[in-house]
Parts: C-alpha cells; sequence; structure tokens
C-alpha cells in the first residue's frame, strides 16, 4: 500500500481553512471529550495521529487543563506540518507543541511512552485499521487513554446531508461514504484488534456528535500481556 494513499489529497492551505472553520464544530467536541479524559489523569505526553495542520493540537495547547501536558502532532505528510509551523509560531506555543512526521500504523514512539493517544477523522484512511488501534494501545503507559473519533456510514441521513451542504459551501465534493465505518463495524474492529477487553466503541444519538462515533481505549494500570 503506498504511502500517499494515506496522505490528504487536497495542498495544505486549502486543507488547513476547510480544517480550521467547516470542521471546527467536530473539533471542539473531539477537544472537549480530550478534556474530559485528561482531568483523570496526570500530565503526561499526547500525541495527535493524523493531526494535518495541528489545529487539534493548537486547540490543546490553549486550554489551560492541558497544562504540563507535551502535545505532539504526528502526520504522514510534511507538507501538512509545514502549513501548520506559522500558525503555532505566531500563536507562541513552539515549547508546548512538537510535530513530528509518522505513520498511525507504525507509530515512532516506544511502547508505554504516552499518556494519551487521540486521532480524530484519520481511521477510515488506514488501510490497516486494526492494526492502527494495536499502535495507539501498544504506545500507552499502563492507565493511559486512547481516543479516536470518525464520522460513520451509518449516520441519519439528514445528518449526512447537512455535512455535505457544509463541505460544499467550502468547495470540497461530498464525503466518500463508502470508505467510512458504520457503528457496528468499529465494533467488529476493535474484536479484530484484540482490544475487547479494553476498548468500546459508541455512538450518539443527538447533535452533531451523531455524524460520528467514538472508540475510546484504556490502558489497565497493569498492562495485560
Amino acid at each position: 500500500m503506498s504511502t500517499m494513499l494515506l496522505k490528504n489529497l487536497r495542498p495544505a492551505d486549502e486543507y488547513d481553512h476547510f480544517a480550521t472553520v467547516t470542521l471546527e464544530p467536530w473539533d471542539l467536541l473531539f477537544v472537549a471529550r480530550i478534556r474530559q479524559l485528561a482531568r483523570e489523569l496526570a500530565p503526561g505526553p499526547i500525541v495527535d495521529i493524523g493531526t494535518a495542520t495541528a489545529v487539534v493540537p493548537v486547540r490543546l495547547a490553549q486550554d489551560r487543563v492541558m497544562n504540563g501536558w507535551r502535545i505532539i502532532g504526528l502526520d504522514l505528510d510534511p507538507a501538512m506540518l509545514d502549513q501548520a509551523l506559522p500558525r503555532i509560531r505566531e500563536l507562541g506555543l513552539d515549547s508546548r507543541i512538537e510535530l513530528t512526521v509518522g505513520d498511525g500504523q507504525a507509530l515512532p514512539f516506544e511502547e508505554g511512552a504516552l499518556r494519551m493517544a487521540v486521532s480524530r477523522a484519520t481511521l477510515h484512511h488506514m488501510p490497516d485499521k486494526a492494526g492502527s488501534l494495536r499502535e495507539m494501545y501498544r504506545v500507552l503507559a499502563p492507565g493511559g487513554v486512547g481516543l479516536v473519533h470518525d464520522m460513520r456510514r451509518d449516520a441519519k441521513s439528514s445528518m449526512l446531508d447537512r455535512f455535505t451542504q457544509m463541505r460544499a459551501e467550502a468547495n470540497y465534493p461530498p464525503t466518500h461514504l463508502e470508505e467510512k465505518l458504520t457503528l457496528a463495524e468499529a465494533e467488529a474492529l476493535i474484536e479484530q484488534a484484540g482490544l475487547a477487553a479494553v476498548a468500546t466503541a459508541k455512538g450518539s444519538s443527538g447533535g452533531l456528535a451523531a455524524l460520528g462515533f467514538e472508540i475510546l481505549i484504556k490502558k489497565p494500570e497493569v498492562a495485560r500481556d
């Protein structure tokens, strides 16, 4: 599988506008969930997998709940990370955010190195989805948390139509639904990854969150064999 297939097909500046404006409602939901989980953890390293232009790390670095956390943005496409640098420097967040090139299917971290590993709208791009979940689990320290948010193929048609309209307003075509998972498929993916004892998948029936699903991974304080 060519790594080019894992990269965003839009130029970095176009995608940055799309991510910053069109996807903002879902980013805010994602960041709010990260904040909620982080409150229960001691600060440590957190990686945003598939960070693109680092919109999520910037939001996290500006949130006082995340004080003391080392925030890492990881993406396979160096052009996306280069697009993020001016914003990070302008906001004076150089000391809070580290950007690194890497593949979510082979994370460049030692086993147990991270307190949290998070990913929004990236899972559906992974050829080896189960492997990417196993990698997320591998790099978590005992007691660490992995969080995945992604769009679901079986969302209500009204939500899908709304998202299509928002994309059109940003001059983006309709999303490729065939590459997305249903909630049942997300649950099956957890089983396939061998993480049924430590992970759950859930959806939401209301609001903008109903467009997607959540996979939550919690590594036991004493890691399982």
